[in-house]
């Protein structure tokens, strides 16, 4: 399959008259545009990257992991104060969330036991978070926050709220002390967000995780958070297992959970456990569960896609975080929670905060270390929405570059694009893409749905009919191959049949050249209201690469098929 890596046919380029634009006002993207005088402009993408993918939240979660487990034996090692940093953007984070393969109970579901009990290894994402602040690693975490006192939040939400606002407290627990860094500037800080275009029907939907320490530079980027239920499957073929932190499966905080000896931890009388902070279930139990909860515990099925970056766009990715990080708002710490009632952040700590009503910035992001024979070229799309409390820079007009990048995407393909979405709900997006399809023959479009919805089911299933109905228009039918994906067959005798595999991947692939994969979804709550955070990766071995790990998912025993076929 012939595709052009020429990356001025497939990249955003700088607006003419725009000052950077159209990344937003202010920020590192845009001032490349308008570089110090006698200075070169410089691209607005970067080359020199390494990117590996993954299809699967289980290979994510475990190179995620892997990496944190780098850095705290780094810090271990080094001296002095700066041992590094650590920046965590996501969604939905669940301090339980289990990330090891070779305790006792390995990918199954914890055995019982006393409190007090000791693990090999404490890889809950609490029990990391705690051991890279008391490495000396300088860590951030910005966590969506649903305004948890209003009448509208949705029931299935309450318990994700109550686990953010105790990993902030763990946190802030571990920083109470004196701290190593200066300016009294606390080593590990939680922001719970809630500066979003609506305080009830908009969120904070980044995914990305930064690491700059030691010899170790990484992003991570896709569509996992450290939440339950994501942790999907452990080989191509077994998705039929599931993640056993699912479902009836997901652990309660008050029952506390195997800790390792060394790791200090807060006393359960001063940061104590929520109550009620087990949801129900993520997903539709008739569709996605086991039907028999003795089996494996009610595992549910999970399809996620995700990114590790590294080089140049490393340094790109840690700029984006600390232009979220400081987006202005109503400040506040966890002392004054009874303020909460939207266009605000609440820090772990008073010390993020510079007064008068600042937030301190984060340290200024340098060049990683160069790659030898790295050859991807990677850029950054965002949506960050307009909001009406927004009184200072970077993001006074907001940005909505995923839309626009994916559009432009669309546009220039030519021969297949294949799409991995959650919510594939909007018309708009449907009616470009009907377009293409009527103006080149030669295009193909695949695309990959989840079985069945997860919430608000017939509004969903509804909006998903009118952007399918619309985007197959005008005879393109034959054209468009839409999938879901089930565990038709049982193999490992445990898991039953007829179980749906839900989609959560937010990618797509265009003509062999393009990767996307990020936060986003194909709709309008994606494109404008929510923030988000993709990249375009254009590089047809690292393309083709991924197709192929997709398909050997998809189809365990087919053999990769002819290009000519796809």
């Amino acid at each position: 399959m012939a595709a052009s890596p020429d990356p001025a046919k497939w990249f955003l380029q700088f607006a003419p008259h725009g000052a950077g634009r159209p990344w937003a006002d202010g920020t590192e993207m845009a001032s490349r545009a308008q570089p110090p005088q006698g200075q070169p402009t410089y691209l607005p993408w970067d080359s020199g990257c390494r990117v590996t993918t993954y299809t699967s939240g289980f290979d994510a979660m475990n190179a995620m992991r892997d990496a944190l487990v780098a850095v705290i034996a780094e810090a271990k090692q080094q001296q002095g104060p700066a041992k590094g940093r650590v920046y965590i953007s996501d969604w939905r984070m669940n301090g339980l969330r289990d990330l090891s393969t070779d305790n006792a109970w390995g990918i199954g579901p914890w055995h019982q036991f006393l409190a007090g009990t000791q693990a090999a290894r404490d890889q809950t994402v609490i029990g990391l978070l705690l051991q890279l602040v008391q490495a000396g690693v300088m860590v951030r975490v910005l966590l969506w926050q649903p305004l948890h006192v209003s009448q509208y939040c949705p029931a299935d939400l309450h318990a994700h709220v109550l686990d953010h606002h105790y990993a902030a407290r763990i946190v802030a627990d571990q920083t109470k002390g004196p701290t190593p860094l200066p300016d009294g500037e606390p080593l590990g800080v939680v922001a719970l967000d809630l500066r979003t275009a609506d305080r009830l029907t908009a969120s904070h939907h980044q995914k990305t995780m930064v690491i700059r320490s030691g010899a170790t530079h990484l992003a991570f980027v896709g569509g996992v958070d450290f939440g339950f239920t994501r942790r999907d499957a452990v080989a191509p073929g077994t998705s039929e297992a599931g993640d056993w932190q699912a479902g009836a499966g997901m652990p309660d905080p008050q029952r506390g959970w195997p800790r390792q000896a060394g790791v200090g931890y807060p006393k359960p009388d001063e940061v104590k456990p929520p109550e009620r902070a087990v949801p129900s279930s993520d997903l539709p139990t008739a569709v996605y569960s086991d039907s028999d909860p003795t089996a494996v515990g009610h595992r549910q099925r999970w399809h996620d896609q995700h990114l590790k970056i590294e080089g140049p766009a490393v340094a790109t990715l840690e700029h984006q975080f600390g232009e979220r990080w400081r987006d202005s708002g109503r400040v506040f710490d966890l002392s004054q929670d009874g303020n909460w009632s939207g266009q605000q952040v609440i820090f772990s700590t008073s010390h993020a905060i510079q007064q008068p009503d600042g937030i301190r910035p984060l340290p200024i992001p340098r060049p990683p270390p160069d790659l030898q024979g790295a050859a991807s070229l990677v850029q950054m799309w965002r949506t960050i929405p307009l909001r009406r409390y927004r009184v200072g820079p970077p993001f006074e007009r907001g940005e909505f570059t995923v839309m626009a990048g994916i559009a432009h995407a669309v546009q220039q393909a030519t021969e297949l694009i294949w799409i991995f979405d959650q919510y594939l709900w909007s018309e708009a997006f449907a009616r470009l893409l009907n377009q293409r399809l009527r103006a080149v023959g030669s295009l193909r479009v695949i695309i990959v749905l989840p079985p069945h919805a997860d919430v608000l089911t017939d509004t969903a299933h509804e909006a998903r009919f009118r952007a399918l109905t619309l985007l197959t228009a005008s005879g393109m039918q034959d054209r468009v191959a839409v999938f879901n994906p089930w565990n038709v067959v049982s193999a490992s005798g445990n898991a039953p049949a007829n179980r749906g595999i839900y989609v959560h991947a937010k990618a797509h692939t265009y003509d062999g050249a393009l990767l996307v994969c990020g936060s986003a979804n194909l709709n309008r709550r994606s494109f404008l209201c929510d923030t988000e955070l993709c990249c375009a990766v254009l590089d047809p071995a690292v393309v083709l690469a991924h197709q192929k790990a997709l398909w050997q998912r998809l189809f365990t025993n087919e053999p990769w098929p002819p290009l000519t076929d796809l």
